[in-house]
């Protein structure tokens, strides 16, 4: 019995970690509360393994114009149309509030 209670532990957390693996799709949101711009990024690939703090630290390095942002918030997603959806939702909905909004792209790869 007294190896076995570890190596259960070991099992349970291996299961845990293989289980949080499955692909998301998100996107996120910059000065969403107030504006006067508002920056909404495209989709992004990941997995439910990153943390919020991991996607932000993400997105501001891909997408330098998020560096100094203050509200930056995190949205994820099951399918990428639910993701295009919410971008599209989000664009509308600051419209109406008068807020510019800037959809931004896809930084292009380094070239080699």
């Amino acid at each position: 019995m007294g190896m076995r209670a570890p190596i259960l532990a070991v099992l349970l957390f291996i299961g845990a970690a293989v289980n949080a693996q499955n692909t998301i799709w998100s996107h996120a949101v910059g000065n969403w509360r107030n504006g006067p711009v508002v920056y909404i990024t495209p989709l992004i690939e990941t997995t439910e393994a990153f943390t919020t703090p991991q996607l932000i630290e993400r997105y501001r390095k891909e997408f330098p114009v998020l560096k100094d942002v203050m509200d930056l918030d995190v949205l994820r997603f099951g399918t990428p149309e639910e993701g295009d959806a919410s971008r599209t939702t989000l664009k509308a909905k600051y419209g109406v509030r008068k807020l510019e909004v800037v959809m931004l792209e896809p930084s292009a790869p380094d070239a080699e």
